[in-house]
């Protein structure tokens, strides 16, 4: 059986919130997780303060429900890591709720990183049937089925994040309507790297400054 975190990179562990950003923009993935570029916009404060309840750990047991806020899982099977916002237990089952600020997308990527978290819960040997996205913005849960599509896909997502983790290169800008909204723009400047000449580019490699003519 092929290594699920197998890679000529070398990178084994894959951030959960990576698993969100590839879903969103590969690019974006590659500007946060290996630039280490961040940029605050009107919709990542309202995102950190929408999670300011659920950053702080702790338990709560109500009706034979244990509510975990701030969980830190990962697996070692599948090389993932990162936080809970929270955990529901009812005996060995687990239920993963992720908040999220803006209102819910079906098969958005923000339930690749749902996915993510249930496969730690699963290899930490709970049963994850269902996960919840709730949407501050509509004040409302949403279910999603952890089913073996998803754990596919999630598996599949993570190892295309580990290629991106261990290279140099940025993978080509979208430039699409979601660029709008994306704090990274001004890092990104999607006009001038949607790439049609060549695949990737490498920042590392310094463009020829051409012929001058005084």
């Amino acid at each position: 059986m092929t290594d699920p975190v197998e890679s000529d990179s070398g990178i084994r562990e894959v951030p959960l919130s990576a698993l969100e950003h590839y879903a969103y923009c590969h690019r974006q993935t590659a500007l946060i997780h290996v630039e280490q570029v961040w940029d605050e916009s009107a919709e990542t404060v309202r995102g950190d303060l929408s999670h300011t309840a659920v950053d702080l750990p702790g338990v709560t047991r109500r009706a034979g429900v244990t509510v975990v806020r701030s969980l830190p899982v990962g697996s070692e099977t599948y090389g993932l890591r990162g936080v809970c916002d929270v955990v529901e237990f009812t005996g060995q089952v687990a239920t993963p709720v992720e908040y999220k600020v803006g209102r819910y997308q079906a098969g958005g990527p923000a339930e690749l990183q749902l996915g993510g978290q249930a496969l730690c819960l699963i290899d930490a040997g709970f049963e994850v049937p269902l996960g919840y996205i709730y949407s501050v913005a509509e004040r409302r849960r949403h279910p999603v089925t952890i089913d073996d599509t998803l754990i596919e896909q999630v598996i599949e997502a993570a190892g295309a994040v580990r290629k991106i983790l261990g290279t140099s290169k940025l993978p080509l800008a979208r430039n699409d309507k979601r660029c709008r909204r994306c704090s990274l723009r001004d890092a990104c400047l999607p006009e001038a790297t949607d790439g049609h000449s060549r695949p990737l580019l490498d920042l590392f490699t310094p463009r020829p400054l051409g012929t001058w003519r005084d």
